[in-house]
């Protein structure tokens, strides 16, 4: 995910808004928000380091504020300005549906009571994506794309990685909301998410898949937790899953079935006792052997 393109209000400064905005950004886990620190960092130069913030606050959803240099500034989607009853002005409103029209994310900042800037974010879609979201259609699930991104990029994305439902511009308990009213409909549902704003989804759902790579409130909250940042590696994650269920319900067929078998013929002498020990012991060694199949899962 990259800075691409900073947009001012008249009278501002540029610097004075990567410098705030970036200052803010630096302190949340944020994908987009790490983005903007980056972006900030290298517009600025190494001889202008980003002030640190005071009274940080992060709003779920919506995106983060606090103190920087004595201002007050909001930084975040165009919802987090208006509920703070800060309007955008014609040159920010342009820029803002320029944004939408590019397909990228637009953040908006604000501070002392004004709106200053936009800022353009874009990220590529992974290697990969595509193919993780086939395979996940071929083990018989459908997938859903949650995000609080702006609905023209979260479409883009979707069109982009195959999935038919979007649901975007949602807020950390929509996302719920969602998850839930898929379950009511007698569904099972897996999560996959890395940020803060999905930890109650993953938290609610019947499983959390959560990336490494992301925040620790996403990996705290979820049931298992994927290494790499890799959505393939969820795909093989339930088909590993599947096979592992699959080898517990075959040893115990095989478990049960044989001593149901044995059991009567050395219970009436039919065994010799030696036998009859060789027999069981050949029993476990043939549930261990199987059981470790499941090393060669690739």
């Amino acid at each position: 995910m990259t800075l691409l393109a900073v947009h001012t209000a008249e009278k501002t400064d540029e610097t004075d808004l990567l410098r705030l905005a970036g200052a803010l950004e630096h302190s949340s886990e944020h994908p987009i928000a790490q983005a903007v620190a980056a972006g900030a960092t290298e517009r600025l130069g190494e001889g202008s380091p980003l002030p640190t913030p005071e009274d940080f606050t992060n709003v779920p959803g919506l995106g983060v504020q606090g103190v920087v240099e004595g201002h007050t500034v909001l930084v975040g989607r165009p919802r987090l300005l208006a509920d703070a009853g800060i309007a955008l002005p014609p040159e920010l409103a342009a820029a803002l549906a320029e944004a939408g029209e590019q397909g990228r994310t637009a953040v908006a900042v604000a501070w002392d009571g004004a709106a200053r800037g936009v800022l353009g974010v874009a990220d590529a879609v992974k290697d990969g994506s595509a193919a993780a979201v086939a395979q996940l259609r071929a083990l018989g699930l459908r997938p859903v794309l949650l995000t609080g991104d702006n609905r023209a990029v979260a479409e883009a994305v979707a069109r982009e990685v195959g999935i038919d439902e979007v649901h975007a511009e949602v807020l950390p308990e929509e996302k719920v909301d969602v998850v839930k009213r898929l379950q009511a409909e007698g569904r099972s549902v897996a999560m996959v998410g890395d940020g803060v704003n999905d930890a109650a989804a993953l938290a609610t759902a019947d499983l959390g898949l959560a990336m490494g790579t992301g925040t620790d409130a996403a990996i705290e909250a979820s049931d298992l937790t994927l290494v790499r940042g890799d959505l393939k590696v969820t795909a093989d994650a339930i088909r590993l899953s599947r096979r592992t269920l699959s080898t517990i319900r075959g040893n115990l067929v095989w478990a049960f079935g044989y001593n149901v078998a044995a059991l009567p013929l050395a219970a009436s002498g039919l065994l010799n006792p030696m036998i009859a020990g060789a027999a069981m012991a050949f029993s476990s060694v043939f549930v261990v052997t199987n059981s470790l199949r499941l090393r060669a899962f690739t």
